[in-house]
């Protein structure tokens, strides 16, 4: 049975593996429909694309995908992007500017950590980096200099505090983003929404912003049934988030049946009138 696994990360962001190596994996489990969808940039997706043209992985077909950062009313949301033009020049003008406001976090976060006395330097957090520099890759710093045991106290102790006191947030207004990657001839969906804050809130007035689809996770489902998103007028998406092979991480973990993603793509369609700017 063909599924879709729509939420996937390389080394060109915050992944371990490679295009080549996601793309080895994607087939391993069994995955047709495949997305990756890098933190703010479309390096992993294109070098995907390229190896595939020119390979034989004709068993996948890949998705135009991205997860871009946002934030609405006080909220920090990720929108995952499909289906959009990936050479559309203000969609990639603002994944470049992104990437300029991740690397200047990343240093106030460097400055401040001096000055609490820790020594790191920007060439520690760079090392891992392939394109989009993101938070996971400052964790991995702290972790390997000994300033933190595991990764998730990187995040508890200083990530997530430095964050809040950031002035200059590097995020832009979801609203907006809907708006930029439907005019790019794409749809957004919602990811991991169990981590929005307020979301059951949030999620109807973004669907009036035109909001196409929202990422479901088993377990972790902020609505009881089906029906509750649906007669809103969301559509489900799925993916593992993955970033690295694990025990409880990998590919297909999360993911779309055939039929579900063929859904997905029409209602999509739909919402664009037509418009969409990658073709089935």
């Amino acid at each position: 049975m063909l599924s879709a696994d729509l939420h996937t990360h390389t080394n060109f962001s915050d992944g371990e593996l490679s295009p080549a190596e996601i793309l080895n994996e994607a087939i391993l489990k069994n995955i047709h429909y495949l997305a990756i969808t890098d933190h703010d940039t479309l390096s992993g997706y294109k070098k995907a694309k390229k190896i595939i043209k020119s390979s034989n992985f004709n068993q996948i077909t890949l998705i135009p995908g991205v997860e871009i950062s946002t934030t609405f009313e006080g909220s920090y949301i990720h929108l995952l992007g499909y289906f959009f033009d990936v050479n559309n020049k203000e969609l990639n003008e603002i994944l470049k500017l992104l990437q300029v406001r991740r690397n200047d976090f990343a240093k106030y976060v460097l400055h401040s950590l001096n000055n609490e006395g820790f020594k790191i330097e920007w060439g520690d957090i760079l090392t891992n980096v392939k394109g989009s520099l993101g938070r996971l890759h400052i964790a991995y710093a702290l972790k390997n200099k000994g300033i933190v045991k595991k990764v998730s106290d990187a995040f508890d102790l200083y990530l997530n505090p430095l964050k809040i006191n950031y002035n200059q947030h590097y995020e832009f207004d979801t609203a907006e983003i809907i708006k930029l990657v439907k005019n790019a001839g794409g749809i957004c969906s919602i990811a991991h929404p169990h981590t929005v804050k307020n979301a059951e809130n949030l999620i109807p007035k973004l669907v009036k912003k035109g909001l196409v689809g929202i990422e479901i996770i088993e377990n972790k489902k902020i609505y009881n049934s089906d029906n509750d998103y649906m007669k809103i007028g969301l559509t489900k998406t799925a993916g593992s988030d993955f970033h690295k092979n694990g025990k409880n991480s990998f590919i297909g973990k999360n993911k779309l049946t055939e039929e579900e993603f063929l859904s997905l793509y029409s209602n999509s369609k739909k919402f664009l009138n037509g418009k969409i700017k990658w073709k089935l």
